[in-house]
């Protein structure tokens, strides 16, 4: 039986800046009905787009982890390394091998073992690479989960569409912090 949400990334692997964006009841309060405003009246890098939840409406301006990988550009998917380190076919295929080679969920292993991936493998293997990028390449386990920007979703989204347009977006993690 696999366990979902195996391989999320947990509130501990951000550093605190992170963290608290995520936890901090005042900060959170914040994106209270983003969800039903335009998004210029929250996205500063203009590359959002509305999600679901208010929680998922939030712009990697927002984010001071975020701001030095942004470095001289508006948004963080503009940065040269995030084509390379995150849509890039072969390095997404390195972070597929070496989940495989880590894993011993067998159900995980068998999506990941497929010669042809899914666009939702694709998405999620895309998703882990920007977390790793994001949080400096720190190992990441179960756990509490964190929420990634609005324009991220939206360029991985683009990229490795689901034709019935139905995404599961962000769930809280039912372990306990």
């Amino acid at each position: 039986m696999t366990s979902p949400y195996q391989f999320e990334p947990t509130k501990s692997d951000f550093c605190d800046d992170y963290d608290s964006f995520n936890t901090n009841h005042n900060e959170f309060s914040q994106c209270f009905g983003r969800s039903l405003l335009q998004i210029s009246n929250w996205c500063n890098c203009q590359k959002c787009t509305i999600l679901p939840t208010d929680r998922e409406c939030i712009c990697c301006s927002e984010i001071d982890i975020l701001n030095k990988l942004r470095g001289i550009y508006k948004c963080v998917i503009e940065n040269p390394s995030f084509s390379k380190l995150i849509m890039d076919e072969e390095v997404i295929d390195i972070t597929r091998k070496q989940i495989i080679s880590k894993t011993k969920n067998k159900g995980k292993k068998k999506l990941l073992c497929n010669t042809i991936l899914e666009n939702k493998t694709r998405r999620y293997l895309c998703y882990k690479q920007f977390v790793f990028w994001a949080n400096e390449w720190t190992p990441i386990g179960k756990g509490n989960r964190v929420v990634i920007p609005a324009c991220v979703i939206n360029v991985i989204r683009t990229k490795y569409a689901e034709e019935n347009g139905h995404y599961t977006g962000f769930k809280n993690s039912k372990i306990p912090y």
